[in-house]
């Protein structure tokens, strides 16, 4: 049987569900609690930033993503 763990905190998740439970970005896997962790540490820096642009946001969500996982934590 196969499992699945959030590659920032570690955590098993039992009965994932794409999209609800965990999200698959880039090479992450991400579990709901710390996808909301580092959507509040991103919304300050959000504010802030003018012009928004899409790739930019997503470049900073997967490099705050990259660095959770290398501390291992959110």
């Amino acid at each position: 049987m196969k499992t699945l763990n959030c590659d920032i905190c570690g955590k098993e998740l039992v009965k994932p569900i794409k999209g609800r439970t965990y999200w698959h970005i880039r090479e992450y896997d991400v579990c709901e609690d710390c996808k909301e962790k580092v959507e509040m540490k991103l919304r300050p820096i959000l504010r802030n930033h003018f012009p928004f642009s899409q790739e930019w946001y997503e470049n900073e969500f997967v490099s705050a993503i990259a660095r959770g996982v290398s501390a291992g934590r959110a």
